[in-house]
């Protein structure tokens, strides 16, 4: 017998330890310890300031839809003239275009004007009358505010000045302007409301609304993954209307959480009612947001696998195959732990394959220069020195180890990358022709990373500018 020989024999001893180890298919090892998963993190607020823009040119449309045919038109109406007693007709248009401008809240319009009186006497004087022309220019001055119900109101006043066209009526004589002074609630204060009635039509809500609305859409953020931006606007402020450069400015702020869901079909992100506004006191123009962007672990050990399978290594001599892999968060750590079979070259039918379970841990980090997440500091379990382990020696063991974490690398620039487009767009989202927005990404990075019982999680930050003007 060959293995008769002493040194045969040694050698024969190891050969069959060898093979028993090989044959050890199937043993797996203890499952490795596991503490809680670290919480998920509490997503911050998501804030978007915008300033609404109403130019001069809109606000003037308005203005001239309140002044166009006529500024006063009075029939028959009593006066006082001295000692008598007359009646007064008269009528007053514009000569000329009206002009807007405004500083601060109020809002001032310059309006040219003429206009014509007649007064006539009445009983067994009624055959006295007069008549006058006169020119002359409106002052207005509206305070303009807003309501919590996002309408607009404004209190409007303002002068009169004519020149002195003369009127005669018998003994008395009087001017066109003192009659105009004179009659004031009857000539000027009708103006002051119609100018404030224009005002209020602006139709700021139905834009607001609409804004509100269209803001609860998702966005797909990729198709493989199929990936969705959702926010869920929560509150709404407003800051009082102020005259800037020559329009009138409405500063809002819309402010909720945003969200990355992996699902084939859009999201269901219902609108909320249009709330009522509160006060805005922060700078317009600006927007924060927040989103949170979890890998799961299947779809991580998805990746990982497929790396491993793409090209089987050989370790120590022997054909490694890997069959399963998954993550295993635990509090301070996160457990790799993989199916593997370690088979000589020689065993063309894998009758001497070693099979079983190894579970290493390390650390999740981001690597925010590489925009890339990996695992760092593999090492093995206590309880995963099965028979599989030991098959491929010291030396395997350790090229197993570079190996696994070469492959739990996961390359996020991508997905990172176009999540700025994504923002863009949902700030940017064509509203009609009524409102026109655009915005720009000053700073996008991962303001924080953590792995929780669900996959690794970032929380993707994006600071910029963004403007809206309103097209009435």
């Amino acid at each position: 017998m060959p293995c008769q020989n002493p040194k045969r024999a040694v050698a024969c001893a190891s050969l069959l330890a060898m093979l028993a180890l090989l044959c050890g298919c199937g043993i797996d090892s203890a499952p490795p310890h596991r503490s809680p998963a670290p919480a998920t993190p509490a997503v911050p607020s998501s804030t978007i300031t915008a300033s609404l823009v109403v130019p001069a040119s809109q606000i003037t449309r308005l203005a001239n839809n309140a002044t166009e045919y006529q500024l006063a038109d009075i029939k028959d109406k009593p006066i006082k003239c001295g000692p008598l007693s007359c009646r007064l007709d008269l009528h007053a248009e514009r000569t000329g275009p009206l002009s807007v401008q405004g500083s601060g809240d109020t809002l001032d319009t310059r309006i040219p004007f003429r206009t014509q009186a007649a007064i006539s006497s009445r009983g067994f004087l009624s055959f006295l009358h007069g008549q006058a022309e006169g020119a002359g220019v409106i002052e207005t001055h509206s305070r303009i505010a807003i309501s919590p119900t996002l309408q607009l109101n404004s209190v409007t006043n303002g002068t009169v000045t004519l020149d002195n066209g003369h009127l005669r009526v018998g003994p008395v004589v009087t001017n066109i302007a003192q009659l105009w002074n004179d009659n004031e609630d009857s000539l000027s204060r009708p103006l002051w409301r119609a100018l404030d009635k224009q005002v209020a039509k602006l139709p700021l809500r139905p834009r607001v609304a609409r804004f509100w609305a269209d803001a609860f859409r998702p966005i797909r953020a990729s198709r493989s993954p199929a990936t969705w931006l959702v926010l869920r606007p929560e509150k709404l402020a407003v800051a009082e209307p102020q005259w800037r450069d020559g329009a009138l400015v409405l500063s809002l702020a819309l402010t909720g959480r945003a969200q990355m869901k992996v699902q084939d079909a859009p999201p269901d992100n219902a609108p909320a009612p249009l709330p009522r506004a509160g006060s805005l006191q922060s700078p317009a123009g600006a927007f924060s947001v927040a989103v949170p962007v979890l890998l799961p672990y299947d779809r991580a050990a998805e990746l990982a696998l497929a790396a491993l399978q793409k090209k089987p290594p050989r370790l120590a001599g022997l054909a490694v195959t890997f069959s399963r892999l998954e993550f295993l968060p635990s509090g301070q750590d996160i457990i790799v732990t993989t199916r593997l079979c370690a088979d000589p070259k020689w065993d063309l039918f894998g009758w001497f394959a070693s099979c079983g379970d190894v579970s290493l841990r390390g650390v999740p980090v981001f690597d925010a220069a590489q925009k890339v997440i990996r695992v760092d500091g593999l090492r093995y379990d206590v309880g995963s020195a099965g028979p599989v382990l030991q098959a491929i020696g010291a030396l395997g063991r350790s090229d197993l180890t570079r190996l696994l974490q070469s492959k739990l690398v996961f390359h996020e620039a991508g997905p990172i990358d176009h999540l700025e487009d994504q923002i863009v767009q949902l700030l940017a989202k064509p509203q009609g022709r009524e409102v026109s927005v655009s915005a720009h990404v000053e700073t996008l990075d991962i303001s924080s990373f953590t792995w929780t019982a669900d996959g690794f999680w970032a929380l993707v930050s994006a600071k910029g500018q963004v403007s809206a003007t309103l097209n009435l």
